[in-house]
């Protein structure tokens, strides 16, 4: 009897364990994948939410993303219309990613197909204030797997010659340096 007893009571607690341990192992995954779904998703732009923030950055860092002056060429105008010129034929057809940290924009990439097989990234652009922590990589990564994804083969951009982490940085990534043409470096990455 007290065999049977303490069988049963070990069977019991076994159990009681091993319920356990599976209900902390999900609360554990669960928290873990929390945690790396939230921490610097790269979501699609939403005007009302991200504009302004979009727009701080271009006006900090004017001269490092925008070759034109600024009566020439509208942010804004782009991001209201998702488009990459003027022309009404390419409303729409540039894509904008944001990556958010906390709430906040930390930076975000702007890019589009040119060509049926050819993608151009057009914007990576990091708040100041997020620098240093890989958002660049992690949005061009981001954008050019996604042009690839979308059927393109070839992934085009252009940088300043000056512009030495983005050169650098193009270059760990797998692009190729194929033209160097008036204080601009245009780079390319063909899929594999």
């Amino acid at each position: 009897m007290l065999q049977s007893k303490s069988k049963s009571l070990f069977k019991n607690n076994i159990f009681k364990f091993f319920a356990v341990t599976a209900i902390s192992a999900m609360l554990v995954a669960g928290l873990v994948y929390k945690f790396y779904s939230e921490k610097s998703p790269i979501t699609d732009f939403v005007y009302s939410r991200d504009a302004e923030s979009i727009l701080k950055i271009f006006d900090k860092d004017w001269y490092w993303l925008v070759a034109s002056s600024r009566e020439e060429y509208s942010p804004d105008f782009m991001l209201k219309n998702r488009a990459y010129d003027r022309d009404p034929a390419h409303f729409g057809k540039l894509d904008i990613k944001v990556l958010r940290e906390n709430n906040k924009l930390a930076g975000f990439t702007a890019y589009f197909n040119k060509k049926i097989y050819e993608g151009f990234l057009l914007y990576v652009g990091v708040d100041r204030d997020f620098r240093g922590e890989g958002y660049g990589e992690k949005l061009t990564n981001y954008a050019v797997e996604d042009m690839f994804a979308n059927g393109c083969n070839i992934v085009k951009l252009i940088t300043r010659t000056e512009n030495i982490k983005a050169r650098s940085l193009y270059k760990k990534l797998g692009f190729e340096e194929t033209l160097v043409d008036g204080g601009y470096v245009y780079y390319t990455k063909y899929k594999k």
